[in-house]
């Protein structure tokens, strides 16, 4: 497995692992957002700050994708054509 292989399959993972920390955040945040419970809204500012870093570094794995052609490289692991 050559290198570009190993970093497209590890990109691919952390895709994998920041798609379930949005859907962990999102059930944080509807969490903190309860009405019917005593501390409503009490980490709002903590989960605006995960939000946002979350953004920054999921646009950031997705730059590295474009930068190390993972694409293609990852799609000729399953015997796709590139795009």
């Amino acid at each position: 497995m050559s290198n570009r292989t190993q970093k497209a399959a590890t990109l691919v993972a952390m895709i994998d692992l920041l798609n379930r920390f949005e859907s962990k955040l999102a059930l944080l945040d509807a969490l903190d957002r309860d009405v019917t419970v005593e501390d409503t809204m009490d980490i709002t500012d903590q989960i605006d700050t995960m939000t946002h870093s979350l953004h920054r570094l999921t646009q950031a794995v997705i730059r590295a994708n474009r930068v190390n052609g993972v694409e293609a490289e990852y799609n000729n692991l399953f015997g796709e054509e590139a795009v």
